[in-house]
């Protein structure tokens, strides 16, 4: 491949700086969204950014291209497209940035996604070969005569008209307009990095400028002060404002300001007088914050404010290039302003159609509940420091019986309410030991006083108890004699199974006991005697705990209907999971985390299968999890109202042939081994409840496991029912 030429670096060189466009978004973004949708601002950007590039490649350039005056024809898919494409991809990216703010906060990844698809194909490279094609056949705007330099129209209007009507399909965030008109609401999370980027946004159109202004052979640096004082004077301008009405214009109007007199100044950054720039910044930043109340009153949700800041200021700037030409001043600001209501004819009708008909065929935003707990949480399932915290209270909460710690980042401000929770925790439970002490004491000085009467009141009674307890082990060993009866019959099918699984399971334990017994029995030393009495009491107790599995598997294999009766709340269960396995897996240094969505608050389920069958997954995933391990419980509810059980852990994975032998013991296949029966039990309490398991895991790669339980077999709370 020949060597580029030294001409071409710097246009290349300029076309990567427009990328900064991309950084500086995200950094504004993420400043002024609620910490709770921040990793949702990151992620678009890397989701806009993959589509846009590959769109702009295959069809956006050809598009963008001279040909015709309505559209280019080609390259498509070009093998080298030179400093051109990297530029063209570059604007389309920053433009394509445009469509985030307004839609933030309530937007579903994979909607957003379509609609920055939409922006790229079919609304950007169009307006941009209408307005900037050149060549033999030259875009039909510009062979009109029709001036935008730098994009106030092409990009700013274009991109924010598309943004605001596909923000009015999406509808607003909850509460954004209920009655009453309010002002912008920003919770931010950063406004150092709001501010920081902006400034990045202000140099990629720089870039932006400089490339446009290259291409037609024009002087650069007038263009770049004009955009710098344009910029400069929305500020002041902006800042004085707020020194007389605090109030009303704030720093978020600011940080606004500086987008639009840029913007302002872009369309004609060329043509302009530096006193013009400062005039023509002044007006854009006060048509963003007209502008902006404008939208509110029509109840459009331009979230983060960006849109008008964008749109306004845009529409002032292409028709501001008509008073640059003052000799021939009415025919130019005609030309202008048809050029404009072009351009956002298009960008509307086109975002409009794209965004009502996505309606139809996939979900575009979040749930009120959803929206609620934030789309870090239910779009990338990722939690915080404060999720993790509330979290926490919630299942304090369930099991209010009980004290427990809360966890948090020490080095953190919700780590040092944490800090300060679990100090208070530790002088309550202080003042309750001396509280009970003394009522110890009291209490051994009222029995003493009544020792005697209890005494003879005690044998009467222990010998009522006596004859009621044997009554009641007649009828108990009556009623087992009639279900082992009718177990028998039902177990026929998996009785010759069941034999082998149990020798399997029992064999080895047994003969391992018998080799303790004799190896103590000949030995003369007491601590190989004590050794072995210990290892063999860990011995009989691993033996009962498979027992007791056996017995679990052989009753569920003997059943065809899930157990009813004693339903529990799913909250509390889900607590009790926390509750109870945090600390084994704090013991063995495994990071366990746990979340569960709201609506798991309005079901409840049997307590003894959603126990096993979660207590089992937990269990085994922190057991094959090694040290500095992660192993996540997430429960939710699914589309059709199932419930949705998730563990995924990083530990050492199963073979296909391990995990078909787990799920089914009793196959003649299944191996000689000592049977696990945890994850075959599990499917059994599952098959009982309709529902489905699914594990995908691999050797060295971890393990994901989904249970899912169907919404008859669950039911409401009793606090929810009533």
């Amino acid at each position: 491949m020949p060597p580029t030429p030294p001409d071409l670096l710097p246009p290349v060189i300029i076309a990567l700086c427009v990328f900064l466009v991309l950084a500086g978004h995200v950094t504004l973004e993420s400043g002024l969204v609620r910490a709770k949708h921040s990793v949702n601002a990151a992620a678009k950007l890397l989701v806009l950014a993959g589509i846009t590039i590959l769109i702009v490649w295959t069809a956006g350039y050809g598009i963008m291209n001279a040909g015709g005056p309505i559209v280019g024809r080609g390259p498509f898919m070009p093998a080298d497209g030179g400093a051109d494409l990297v530029f063209a991809v570059a604007i389309a990216c920053a433009a394509a940035t445009l469509l985030s703010g307004p839609l933030a906060e309530r937007t579903t990844l994979r909607a957003y996604a379509a609609l920055v698809a939409v922006f790229g194909l079919a609304v950007l490279p169009f307006v941009m070969h209408w307005a900037w094609a050149d060549g033999d056949t030259a875009g039909w705007l510009k062979a009109t005569g029709f001036v935008d330099l730098a994009g106030g129209g092409v990009i700013h209007v274009a991109g924010a008209t598309a943004a605001l009507v596909a923000s009015s399909v999406v509808g607003p965030r909850t509460g954004r307009f209920n009655g009453t008109r309010r002002s912008l609401v920003v919770q931010s999370q950063s406004f150092p990095f709001a501010a920081l980027g902006v400034m990045l946004l202000w140099l990629g159109w720089f870039g932006i400028a400089i490339g446009q202004a290259l291409s037609a052979g024009l002087a650069v640096a007038p263009v770049v002060i004009n955009l710098i004082l344009a910029g400069a004077a929305a500020i002041t301008a902006t800042f004085l404002a707020n020194q007389v009405r605090p109030s009303r214009i704030t720093v978020v109007h600011i940080i606004h300001a500086t987008i639009a007199g840029v913007v302002a100044a872009s369309a004609a950054a060329h043509l302009l007088h530096p006193m013009g720039a400062v005039a023509l910044g002044v007006a854009g930043a006060g048509a963003a914050l007209a502008g902006a109340r404008a939208l509110e009153t029509a109840e459009i949700d331009d979230a983060l404010g960006i849109a008008s800041a964008h749109l306004f200021p845009g529409a002032i700037g292409v028709l501001a290039v008509a008073f640059c030409q003052p000799g021939n001043l009415l025919a130019v600001l005609a030309l202008q302003a048809a050029g404009l209501l072009a351009i956002v004819a298009w960008a509307a009708a086109v975002m409009g159609a794209a965004a009502y008909g996505l309606r139809f065929v996939m979900r575009l935003r979040v749930g009120a509940e959803e929206e609620r707990i934030g789309l870090n949480v239910t779009e990338h399932a990722m939690t915080t420091d404060v999720a993790m915290l509330v979290s926490q209270l919630g299942a304090l909460n369930l099991n209010a019986g009980a004290f427990a710690y809360l966890e948090a980042d020490s080095d953190g401000e919700l780590g040092q309410i944490a800090r300060e929770y679990n100090r208070a925790v530790d002088i309550f439970q202080a003042q309750i030991k001396g509280v009970k002490e003394k009522l110890t004491l009291a209490e051994a000085a009222a029995e003493q006083a009544n020792d005697l009467n209890a005494r003879l009141a005690g044998e009467v009674q222990e010998r009522e108890e006596r004859l009621d307890a044997a009554t009641r082990e007649v009828a108990f060993l009556t009623d087992q004699v009639a279900r082992a009866l009718i177990a028998v019959e039902t177990l026929k099918g998996v009785r010759s199974g069941l034999v082998r699984l149990i020798g399997r399971t029992f064999r080895q334990p047994i003969e391992r006991l018998h080799l303790m017994a004799r190896r103590a029995a000949s030995s003369r030393h007491q601590d190989d005697i004590d050794a072995l009495i210990e290892a063999a009491r860990e011995e009989s107790a691993r033996l009962a705990r498979r027992l007791a599995d056996v017995l679990d598997y052989a009753q569920a294999s003997a059943i065809e209907s899930p157990p009813t009766g004693d339903q529990a709340p799913m909250e509390k269960l889900i607590g009790e999971v926390n509750l109870l396995y945090r600390p084994r897996a704090e013991s063995k240094g495994v990071k366990f985390r746990v979340v569960w969505t709201p609506e798991i608050s309005s079901m409840s389920a049997n307590a003894v299968a959603l126990r096993k069958i979660m207590g089992e997954l937990v269990n085994h995933a922190i057991a094959t999890t090694p040290r500095g391990g992660i192993v996540n419980f997430s429960a939710k509810r699914g589309p059709g109202g199932e419930l949705v059980l998730d563990v995924v852990d990083s530990g050492a994975g199963v073979s296909p042939g391990e995990l078909a032998q787990a799920l089914d013991p009793l196959s003649e296949g299944s191996g000689t081994g000592e049977a696990e029966l945890g994850l075959a039990l599990v499917k059994k309490l599952i098959d009982l409840h309709g529902g489905a398991l699914t594990i995908r895991s691999k050797p060295g790669a971890g393990t994901q496991v989904r249970a899912t339980i169907r919404a008859e077999h669950l039911g409401r709370p009793l606090a929810a029912a009533g």
